[in-house]
């Protein structure tokens, strides 16, 4: 197999590992199903749907991250805001000033150019905010330029679910929730998870990463 199809395959396991997982948790929560604690049970479970949500972005962003360090030869290559992206461990200490120093490091990464593409660990773990709501979800997309326009439609139930687990996480849940309520939240995040493998892999195949 080519590395483009090798990449492809992870990030295809990658999104059935989570299904499976979804899965399992649904199979305990019904185990309550009728019972006293069934609105307990899918209160438990929702941030596990939240849990594998954010947990497949930052794998197959990372998967990303590192197909475009094997397929761009070299930075002058690579589109402008990703470029910025490599950058962010240079260009993050300019948020207090500039100094000689400062500038002499952005300088000399502008006349390196030519040097391999090489992310940070810390840029390869995308920034989720542990919040990933539809903006944060546009804001890493846009950095690792991916159009996620198509998937404007997902942003009622995606802020819906962080809201939701965020006031579980918290101590407020809501009065009582049903399995029909899981139910109805995994099956949109997991269909929001393949819409973005879909991205992803038009991303890759078409090399919007790149300037040539």
């Amino acid at each position: 197999m080519s590395d483009l199809e090798v990449v492809l395959e992870q990030i295809t396991n990658n999104l059935d590992r989570r299904r499976f997982d979804l899965t399992s948790v649904k199979r305990v929560v019904f185990g309550f199903v009728g019972k006293q604690l069934e609105s307990k049970a899918v209160e438990m479970a929702i941030p596990m749907i939240y849990a594998n949500w954010e947990g497949y972005i930052k794998e197959v962003c990372q998967i990303y991250l590192e197909y475009v360090e094997s397929a761009v030869p070299q930075c002058s290559q690579l589109k402008p805001v990703l470029l910025g992206h490599l950058w962010t461990p240079i260009l993050r200490p300019l948020t207090g000033g500039l100094n000689p120093d400062r500038i002499k490091i952005v300088a000399e990464a502008a006349l390196n150019l030519k040097s391999p593409v090489a992310f940070s660990n810390a840029e390869k773990a995308v920034d989720t905010k542990s919040n990933l709501n539809f903006r944060v979800l546009e804001r890493i997309s846009t950095f690792l330029c991916l159009d996620i326009s198509g998937l404007v439609g997902w942003k009622p139930h995606l802020d819906a679910l962080v809201h939701l687990r965020n006031n579980i996480a918290h101590g407020s849940p809501p009065n009582k929730m049903t399995l029909s309520d899981f139910d109805q939240h995994v099956s949109s995040t997991i269909t929001l998870m393949e819409d973005f493998e879909n991205v992803l892999i038009s991303s890759m195949k078409n090399g919007v990463f790149c300037t040539v």
